[in-house]
């Protein structure tokens, strides 16, 4: 509801407009009057006035000085000014002011009654608009705060295959953390590897002082260049580099190490620290994984060399990278239950591995997390808990997966059957669902139990609570009484057993639990609801 102001010296005048429209039906519930600016002024500091409608010529003060003090302090009212004489002068101040329109008397009330209309509409579009401006501020600001975070979280999916490493996948993950790269960038990793502190620090003083080598990073080595300063979630620090693929970058390697070695020269000076910087190669989006782990794999290998900057492209052949599967397609096949082409993807990776003579048991070591991760995320994605298929933990168990390349296989595919066989269930997951329904229905008077319901279906009883729930729309438990509470009833109405007794053959020894289940199922205790069925059969 609105709050409209009248102005103006002759009071008939003042009688007639708000007598002379119907302002109820324009959603006005108060209607002020004043005769002189002073009046609207004190009206209009202690009442919330919406619309004014104004007299332009008064003996007192005119409508155009009151409209310069209304805008200095109430610019949100919005003014129909009215007037005897067509001054150009007047409508042109008027319009100055933002005035919304501009009448000449006498004016007809429904010309008056539909400009006061467009005023409103106007005024309820400008705090809409207002409102949404505040919450988008609000919004953006909260994604200022946190876009670094996000920009963050897009990395850490990338190179841990969250994101699956194809053109489409990583476009659409761009867009969706809005982060300022286009699909066509490169990209460099430069690993900042602490190899020793210098003086003893705790928890807390060693993350304030990674904080600072982020930092110091940001500004010696990635400088005014395009790209970030992160944290991986081994706790691993990388400095990225992005460049349009069209364009040459705008570092060269030789600067790369200039400013690496100042770097590391910085840490050991100011932050007490040994660090070695492992700087990889330009390389597109979809392969950004690899050249992370290929910089891990380089950290790993280094046992001899302190304070030095490595390049990627420099290493030997013995200590590359072991390049991982494609594990985007291995969890595409899991996901879509494709055991046959999960086995030959299987056969022919560990195919080229017998020919390789330079796999090592570390080899195996990183192969097994790298399926491990696969199976993970694959799980994550249709929110499964590993506990819901490897319960006891064996069949996890990485020593034994790894003792040769032939136990490594024979692993792989177990593992891989048992996740797809289970991803395969729970699309059958309704066929489960009506097993626990008729179980349910042939042990109505028994006591059961989740772990008896999971037992009949051979699944995890948390996984089994979360599937129903999802199947059904509502909890196991509450399914449980509402059908108790169904055949309750059905009792009560086709049989002339005690009430007491229908309750404690379903196990209520609660009598007052039982009658408040029931009122909350039929909106009426047992009894009650006994005699109305009667009662209405004897109508």
């Amino acid at each position: 509801m609105y709050k409209l102001l009248i102005v103006d010296d002759e009071w008939f005048a003042v009688e007639g407009i708000e007598k002379g429209i119907d302002w109820s039906s324009l959603e006005f519930s108060e209607i002020h009057k004043a005769y002189n600016t002073e009046q609207a002024k004190e009206i209009i500091a202690r009442i919330p006035i919406d619309i004014i409608i104004c007299d332009i010529e008064m003996p007192d003060g005119n409508g155009i000085e009151l409209m310069e003090w209304i805008k200095e302090r109430f610019p949100a009212i919005e003014a129909i000014f009215l007037t005897c004489h067509a001054d150009f002068k007047y409508a042109q101040r008027a319009i100055h002011l933002g005035s919304f329109e501009y009448l000449l008397k006498p004016v007809e009330g429904e010309l008056l009654r539909q400009t006061a209309k467009s005023a409103l509409d106007k005024l309820v579009e400008d705090r809409r608009t207002k409102q949404l401006n505040e919450a988008y501020s609000q919004y953006f600001d909260l994604w200022e705060a946190k876009r670094p975070v996000l920009y963050e979280r897009f990395w850490q999916d990338l190179f841990w295959q969250r994101i699956i490493p194809m053109k489409s996948h990583i476009e659409k993950a761009i867009a969706s953390y809005m982060l300022p790269l286009p699909i066509n960038s490169k990209v460099l990793l430069i690993m900042i590897s602490i190899e020793q502190w210098g003086k003893k620090l705790n928890t807390q003083d060693e993350e304030i002082m990674e904080y600072a080598l982020r930092n110091a990073a940001a500004e010696m080595i990635l400088g005014k260049q395009s790209g970030q300063v992160l944290q991986d979630r081994n706790g691993v620090h990388f400095v990225l580099l992005y460049s349009d693929e069209s364009q040459k970058p705008d570092v060269t390697f030789e600067q790369l190490k200039k400013s690496c070695k100042l770097y590391i020269e910085a840490c050991s000076k100011y932050l007490f620290c040994s660090i070695s910087c492992y700087i990889g190669d330009w390389v597109p989006l979809n392969t950004v994984w690899q050249s992370y782990n290929l910089l891990l794999q380089m950290e790993h290998n280094n046992v001899t060399l302190s304070k030095f900057v490595f390049f990627s492209n420099e290493q030997p052949n013995d200590i590359e990278a072991l390049q991982l599967p494609a594990l985007f397609e291995w969890s595409e096949f899991m996901e879509l239950g494709k055991l046959d082409e999960l086995d030959l993807l299987a056969n022919d990776m560990f195919g080229q591995l017998r020919k390789e003579a330079k796999v090592t048991s570390e080899t195996l070591g990183a192969l097994y997390h790298s399926l491990l991760q696969t199976i993970y995320y694959v799980l994550h994605k249709r929110s499964i808990s590993v506990q819901t298929i490897f319960a006891n933990g064996e069949a996890l168990d990485q020593a034994m997966a790894v003792k040769s390349l032939d136990q490594l296989q024979e692993w792989t595919k177990r593992m891989f059957r048992m996740v797809t066989e289970h991803l395969v269930a729970v699309e059958r997951g309704s066929t489960v669902v009506d097993k626990v329904k008729n179980y349910i229905a042939d042990h109505m008077y028994d006591e059961i139990s989740r772990d008896d319901l999971a037992n009949c279906v051979h699944i995890n009883s948390s996984y089994l609570s979360r599937l129903f729930k999802k199947e059904v729309g509502i909890s196991l438990t509450d399914f449980i009484v509402q059908e108790r509470m169904r055949t309750a009833r059905d009792l009560l109405i086709h049989s002339d057993e005690m009430v007491s007794n229908i309750a404690k053959s379903f196990h209520y020894t609660n009598f007052s639990h039982f009658s408040k289940m029931f009122r909350k199922h039929y909106g009426m205790n047992p009894q009650d609801y006994r005699k109305q069925f009667y009662k209405s059969k004897q109508n």
